[in-house]
């Protein structure tokens, strides 16, 4: 009798140590269950918000919110923008990427359109990596730069572009200039001929009173349908919208609007000035490249500046409209790439 009661004892006491593991186990599944449960109760209303911010804050200013996404993909490639004071208190931003000290600078000159110098953002890390320092500045009036009451004319974007490369102590540059930007990349190599070692002028330069009007009428959108038209050109990848949320990209641009028709007022008297003193960049390696569909900078414009320029080469995209740098992003890199490895001679 005895002997069985000791037994019923040590099976209590097993039994008592099994339910009591038991019991600990199943706290801890009621502990982490709510925990979850409340996470997900959490997550849910916070995710709606931060959706809810991002579509109200696209609505308000849908273009500050593309711009914003476009530069948060940049900083992932280790490009960073930055700003510089010029002489008259103005902040010019400009997009800068990284790499090591004494690398050769690539000065990127935007145009018109509602990218600013985030048309280059596509380019920007190609060319890099041929071991290059890329700066790509948003010229005053434009995007992250000062807007100020000043008249953004060529040759005054082209004496801003002259401080930024002198504060960022770049020397021997190789300057690429789009559309109007062409045209400042042209004004400021003329003035700074010593500092300029390689020029690509892209779908522009030296348009004339009847090419700036045809850009004016092509690259400021009046109305929704044409705003469509340029988000489609500038390669927003944005599905469908409507028409009102164009109209309020129109409302988003009207900052950027008195630059661009200061630039365009300028062409006639500012090309007069390049005209008489193109002999000056008469040793600089010099490309003239354009899309053969585009809409603006037709083939002849390409040609007839290549002839105005004795010693330049030409290079036509055959399938490329006016953004041969979006369209064609990774060809436009290996051809910029291509050009600038080029010594006087083609050697």
């Amino acid at each position: 009798m005895a002997s069985q009661a000791g037994k019923s004892a040590e099976l209590s006491a097993e039994e008592i140590a099994r339910r009591k593991a038991e019991v600990e186990v199943r706290g801890r599944i009621i502990s982490e269950g709510p925990s979850r449960h409340a996470w997900l109760n959490i997550a849910g209303p916070l995710g709606a918000l931060i959706l809810g911010v991002f579509f109200a804050a696209f609505y308000l200013s849908p273009i500050s919110v593309i711009r914003w996404a476009q530069r948060m993909d940049l900083g992932s490639s280790g490009i960073t923008r930055n700003s510089v004071a010029l002489q008259d208190g103005g902040l010019m931003s400009y997009y800068i990427t990284g790499g090591y000290p004494g690398m050769d600078p690539v000065l990127l000159i935007h145009g018109l359109g509602p990218n600013a110098g985030l048309v280059w953002r596509s380019v920007m890390e190609p060319l890099s990596e041929g071991h290059y320092k890329v700066v790509a500045p948003d010229l005053m009036g434009f995007g992250s730069s000062d807007h100020s009451q000043k008249t953004c004319s060529i040759a005054y974007e082209a004496g801003a572009i002259a401080q930024l490369v002198k504060q960022l102590g770049l020397q021997h540059v190789n300057v690429i200039g789009w559309d109007v930007g062409a045209d400042v990349a042209l004004y400021y190599a003329e003035v700074h001929p010593e500092n300029v070692e390689r020029l690509i002028l892209v779908s522009g330069g030296m348009f004339g009173r009847e090419g700036a009007n045809v850009l004016r009428k092509g690259m400021l959108p009046a109305n929704a349908q044409e705003m469509e038209q340029q988000v489609d050109e500038s390669f927003f990848d944005l599905p469908p919208m409507p028409s009102f949320m164009y109209e309020r990209m129109m409302a988003s641009l009207a900052a950027d609007l008195p630059a661009e028709t200061d630039m365009l007022d300028s062409v006639p008297k500012d090309e007069a000035r390049i005209r008489a003193r193109m002999g000056r960049i008469f040793n600089t390696l010099t490309v003239v490249l354009w899309g053969g569909k585009d809409p603006y900078y037709s083939p002849h414009r390409g040609a007839a500046l290549h002839a105005m320029m004795p010693g330049s080469a030409s290079i036509v995209f055959k399938t490329s409209g006016h953004y041969p740098q979006l369209e064609h992003p990774k060809d436009f890199a290996n051809t910029t790439l291509f050009i600038m490895k080029q010594t006087e001679g083609g050697q």
